[in-house]
């Protein structure tokens, strides 16, 4: 039975993550820092601090810590603390290394905001250079951090999409107003959104483990425009989706620097991993939305 530990593992995504790892028979240690379980252990990375204790036949560890970039308005404090709480946590596992004696496998959460906003036509893959905008800039540390491990084990780094789970995160946010019945293109509509389902997001972590993926992938099933993705949903509704288009200056206003996470995007390859045999069960919008709707 091998062990896995997953720091920020009490989030949503560590859930199904833990879920999923223990009905394929595989132990789980949780880093967190309000221990409430048996297989919870205590951790503070802002503090650097971190109980070794019972980590010695860890084979793998997923880290999954960092700040909710969508959570809170980005004020300089904010950024900093959206960098601090990728690259810390990681830092603190390195310096603990000796405590994992028979660790292998070092996977690190990371995003597809990376790659700058060049190209609304091109189709970036993971060979291409970070741009060089605040989102792509987090994310080029946090993976630099994750590159720490490199010197002795597999490191696997996750550039995730916007995760869709019916129940959690974004996709709340999104469908509110289509629910409501005034759903509207936000800026020019045509920007893309890379996202992928939480099932998927899910099974891509198991299969990175199973087959000791090296490397860096996108884990992403399907790119879509702002207004194509509105549409599909609000059809799937049956509301309508008809509404005047929402400014990109209002947008500024409303939501300052974070606004780029609304009025921005690319559209991004999943070749790569679909190379290395891994199968995407919702690879459409259509599928998605039937399943959240079945």
């Amino acid at each position: 039975m091998k062990k896995v530990l997953i720091a920020g593992g009490t989030g949503h995504l560590g859930r199904n993550i833990e879920q999923e790892l223990i009905l394929k028979g595989y132990h789980v240690l949780i880093l967190t820092r309000n221990p409430s379980k048996e297989n919870h252990i205590f951790w503070n990375p802002s503090e650097n601090k971190i109980d070794t204790k019972r980590l010695s036949e860890v084979e793998i560890i997923i880290n999954l810590a960092g700040e909710n970039i969508g959570a809170k308005k980005w004020s300089n404090d904010r950024i900093k603390q959206l960098f601090l709480s990728r690259i810390n946590p990681a830092v603190i596992l390195y310096e603990n290394r000796t405590s994992f004696p028979k660790l292998k496998q070092y996977i690190s959460a990371s995003g597809v905001n990376c790659y700058g906003y060049d190209s609304l036509d091109k189709i970036y893959s993971e060979e291409d250079k970070y741009g060089k905008d605040t989102l792509s800039q987090i994310v080029q540390k946090w993976e630099e951090a994750a590159d720490l491990f490199l010197e002795k084990y597999i490191v696997t780094k996750m550039r995730t999409a916007v995760v869709l789970d019916k129940n959690e995160g974004a996709f709340q946010k999104i469908a509110q107003p289509i629910k409501m019945g005034i759903g509207s293109p936000l800026g020019s509509g045509e920007q893309y959104i890379s996202w992928v389902h939480i099932n998927d997001l899910v099974d891509s972590y198991l299969f990175a483990i199973e087959n000791k993926l090296d490397g860096t992938y996108n884990i992403v099933g399907g790119n879509d425009s702002n207004k194509t993705f509105g549409k599909t949903l609000a059809k799937k509704l049956k509301k309508g989706f008809w509404f005047p288009k929402v400014p990109a200056f209002v947008l500024s206003l409303i939501l300052g620097k974070m606004s780029v996470l609304v009025l921005k995007g690319v559209q991004v390859s999943n070749k790569k991993i679909k190379e290395k045999g891994f199968q995407f069960q919702f690879d459409s919008l259509e599928k998605v939305f039937e399943e959240f709707y079945k």
